[in-house]
């Protein structure tokens, strides 16, 4: 059995083209070769983040909930002259994942809670350990979930959820990525979100098609809502990350060896 079962594969990656570098060279790790073919992109909504950063002094602690949303607030503030590490310091400053805490120490923004589950339950159970906060403000995309927001409330603790970007589909062709589609020579499209998995169906624009390599998502709630948007996923990671997602489509073919 080789040492690397995903060598020589084509691996198609989804994330946003300024995320895709570092993905790639994460697949390239593993022996494959990234096939990239961004199914999402980040429009910042400036105003609704400044309006929150106004009222920052009303707020305990802060969360983020993905590496756009730490992007898109600290590039909002850097563009009016304002320092972001300076702004959150006196914050308790929570990340929903590893992955959303290195973007924000990257940034030299501090990081106190980190949930060992990358989810929005991982967050609310790191809180009851932790102890609530008195006051919360919540960066995340335009859609995002409201979980956290809701377990919360049930505490009577205030929220201010504040849609810090929205993710939307691009528009440029990818004849290449679709002729090798129709050739059956991607092995596996790596889906990190609901989003990127419909923005995939969009691109691709045939769901048969789409289906056709095996898709690996990043957890079940993500596996659940795609299937609502009829794409089946086959693999499902046992932790929220990509390495996780490597993980497990290393483990289906080497046992899976065509």
């Amino acid at each position: 059995m080789s040492s690397q079962p995903l060598a020589g594969r084509h691996i198609l990656i989804t994330r946003a083209a300024a995320q895709l570098p570092a993905l790639a060279d994460l697949v390239r790790s593993r022996g494959a070769i990234p096939v990239p073919f961004p199914c999402l992109a980040v429009a910042t909504m400036p105003d609704d983040i400044m309006r929150a950063v106004t009222q920052l002094e009303r707020f305990s602690d802060v969360v983020f909930t993905s590496c756009n949303g730490v992007t898109s607030v600290v590039d909002t503030l850097n563009s009016v002259g304002l320092d972001a590490p300076a702004l959150f310091a006196l914050m308790r400053v929570a990340a929903v994942g590893k992955r959303t805490a290195d973007c924000l120490r990257e940034c030299g923004i501090g990081v106190d809670i980190v949930p060992a589950s990358a989810s929005q339950d991982g967050l609310i159970d790191a809180y009851r350990q932790a102890g609530p906060p008195r006051s919360l403000l919540f960066f995340r995309a335009e859609e995002g979930r409201d979980a956290l927001a809701e377990a919360l409330a049930e505490q009577s603790i205030e929220v201010q959820t504040v849609p810090a970007y929205r993710t939307v589909c691009p528009d440029e062709d990818a004849p290449e990525v679709l002729a090798m589609l129709r050739g059956g020579l991607v092995d596996a499209v790596l889906l990190g979100s609901a989003k990127a998995a419909l923005h995939y169906l969009q691109r691709v624009g045939d769901a048969d098609l789409a289906a056709g390599p095996v898709i690996v998502g990043i957890s079940e709630n993500m596996a659940a809502a795609t299937a609502r948007e009829g794409l089946k996923v086959q693999l499902v990671a046992k932790s929220a990350s990509f390495e996780a997602m490597l993980d497990i489509l290393s483990n289906h073919f080497a046992t899976h060896a065509y």
